[in-house]
Order: C-alpha cells, then structure tokens, then sequence
C-alpha cells in the first residue's frame, strides 16, 4: 500500500508542477524563473506539508459542487 501512496504522491506531484509551471510562465518572467518557482512550491506542498495540500485540494474540487447545491436551494426560485 505504500507504493501506491508514493506514485500517488508522485503524479500528483508532476501534475501540479505542471499546472504551477504553466501558470508562473503565463504571469511573467521567463521559463527559468517559472520553473523553478513551480519546483519549489511543488516540492513544499508534496514532500513537507501533504495535508495542506490535501485540505486544498478538497476544498478546491468540493466548492463548485457545494455552490451548485445551494443555488438550488435558494428562497424565492
């Protein structure tokens, strides 16, 4: 089991790295500087505060949900 939480980890980790890169390279700066800020911020989150990460993670993909929901529970519609 604890193979499958280090590829889990692992991926994850790739994903966001990705993502993090992508955005730092679209708000400026060079790929260098995008890069690297990505791999730091990659690396904090993953390997030194993973349930942060997990509290993010949770809050960012329940909140669409959870807003739709209580859009339908409005008075008055």
């Amino acid at each position: 089991m604890a193979d499958l939480w280090s590829d889990v980890r692992l991926a994850l980790t790739l994903i966001v790295f990705l993502y993090l890169a992508k955005w730092t390279i679209d708000i400026g700066g060079g790929k260098k500087t995008g890069i690297i800020i990505a791999a730091v911020i990659a690396f904090l989150t993953f390997y030194s505060h993973w349930e942060l990460l997990a509290l993010v993670v949770v809050f960012f993909f329940a909140y669409p949900f959870f807003d739709e929901a209580a859009k339908v529970f409005e008075p008055g519609k």
